[in-house]
């Protein structure tokens, strides 16, 4: 019998690239590439201006094929259903209206079986044998396709947390309100996804408790494996120069505008020299920034920090520039954050739109704070990543936050508010920008903290181990499942 070494692996992304789960699946395959095995990934794909959401850019260098949902994309711009072509869109977890991707509960039980034959119609035509390990990431129909098209293969099932949120509404009142004729058999879809999981892995202890309230799954299956930080690209170093600091915010805000008006592209938000007066003092100094980076969805609460960084300006409070970098082109849940600036009149508040991971790192390399009040973030690799770059980061005491950031007397590493309160993210942004002497020491010490704890390497290796784990398993149950030698999984090739 072959030992359990360097697993087949089969991983799955049934997104397009954007938000912090396809951040994840890109730095978990580069890791596991370095590490005991390559995983061959199916991917969906997009490729918008800015080559946004396109993966083959996306996933350079992996060994990635890519569902293209530009044709059902199309057929929506023309008016037509985009889960009706010969490749459907992707549903989502989240409502957002007049978008391609509309809801899970929205599809009824033709489309859901069309999103499972599609897949499964992918996988199929890429020649992929049945792997040792199929590693999915979210509950999605890929689920039931890797399940008919490989049964008796084992799955793990990465939860981001999004699934989750959709699950909580659908259970909760508010949620019942918007739901549908189909809501019933997509929770029980979610659910049989979960029970048929191997292992489900969860990125935070407060997922991992959720995910045990809301999904029929034995405890022992579920597994906590927080994400790893890029600590090449976000690294801590010495504050920038006034000039340099104006050198980006030049480059980012008007030579290359990227943020939108609701209902408009990107660049419609544009700003000239003259604005930039915003970042310095009379003397010509830096006026702190607090910078917000995240998709403009509801949980996150931008509008909330808006209305703190207004009134902090409206009653005479320290100067500072808030920064919004993100959300994802043409989508959003309730007030359009730019919407938000204009009710309020709100000053010194700039979109640079959605950019890329390297220009994220520039960003934290030239503010002061990093700001998120989400409420229940499933974990938060953003403020790990500010953390890593020695910028601390003001969250709620919710969600995947309270595990890493540390509020005590001795060595705090940036600040945990209450949910929903204004006063509050306005006072703790008031205390960062008035004390930068204490602002730099909780970065340095929140830097520090993420490069003893938090690396992909350690975390490319508890997935090596867990894989390991589950073939096993398979092993002994069946007598099959034994592992072969592993070259490179498959070709790049696209749809």
């Amino acid at each position: 019998m072959l030992s359990p070494v360097d697993p087949r692996v089969v991983m799955g992304f049934y997104f397009f690239p954007r938000g912090g789960s396809a951040q994840v699946v890109r730095y978990l395959c580069r890791a596991l590439r370095d590490g005991q095995c390559t995983p061959e990934l199916f991917t969906g794909s997009i490729a918008l201006p800015g080559d946004v959401g396109d993966a083959t850019r996306f996933f350079s260098g992996l060994d990635a094929n890519v569902l293209d949902y530009a044709p059902a994309r199309a057929a929506w711009e023309q008016g037509a259903d985009p889960m009706w072509v010969d490749v459907p869109m992707h549903a989502s977890f989240e409502d957002k209206g007049e978008v391609p991707d509309r809801a899970f509960f929205a599809l009824d039980d033709l489309a859901y079986r069309r999103q499972v034959r599609s897949w499964m119609t992918f996988f199929a035509s890429q020649g992929t044998d049945p792997p040792d390990v199929v590693h999915l990431h979210h509950l999605t129909p890929m689920n039931e396709a890797a399940r008919q098209l490989w049964p008796g293969v084992p799955i793990v099932t990465h939860l981001h947390g999004t699934e989750l949120k959709m699950l909580e509404d659908m259970h909760s009142q508010a949620g019942a309100q918007a739901s549908t004729r189909w809501t019933a058999q997509w929770v029980t879809r979610l659910e049989r996804w979960a029970g048929d999981s191997a292992r489900l892995v969860v990125v935070s202890p407060a997922d991992a408790a959720t995910a045990q309230r809301l999904l029929p799954v034995d405890p022992q299956r579920i597994v906590t494996i927080a994400s790893g930080v890029d600590t090449a690209a976000f690294a801590s170093s010495s504050p920038a120069s006034a000039s340099a600091r104006r050198a980006l915010w030049s480059r980012l805000l008007v030579d290359d505008p990227q943020g939108w008006k609701p209902g408009d592209v990107p660049g419609s938000i544009r700003y000239d020299q003259d604005d930039l007066q915003a970042f310095t003092d009379r003397d010509g100094q830096s006026v702190p920034v607090v910078l917000f980076a995240g998709r403009f969805m509801k949980f996150k609460r931008l509008q909330l920090l808006i209305e703190a960084h207004h009134a902090r300006r409206a009653a005479g409070g320290p100067r500072s520039v808030l920064v919004v970098a993100g959300g994802y082109p043409g989508e959003w849940e309730g007030e359009h954050p730019f919407d938000t600036v204009e009710r309020l009149g709100a000053q010194d508040v700039f979109f640079v739109g959605w950019r890329g991971h390297d220009v994220l790192a520039e960003m934290l390399g030239c503010c002061d704070v990093f700001a998120a009040p989400s409420v229940d973030e499933p974990f938060g690799l953003v403020y790990l990543e500010a953390m890593a770059a020695g910028v601390p980061p003001i969250a709620t005491a919710t969600g995947g936050p309270v595990s890493f950031i540390n509020v005590g007397s001795e060595g705090p590493t940036g600040w945990l508010i209450a949910p929903d309160d204004v006063a509050a993210l306005a006072d703790a942004i008031t205390e960062a920008v008035t004390d930068p002497a204490g602002c730099r020491d909780r970065g340095q010490g929140a830097a520090r903290f993420v490069r003893d704890n938090y690396s992909w390497t350690s975390t490319g290796s508890r997935f090596v181990d867990l894989y390991r784990a589950v073939v096993a398993e398979r092993f002994a149950a069946t007598g099959k499942g034994a592992l072969r030698p592993t070259a490179s999984a498959g070709k790049r090739r696209g749809v």
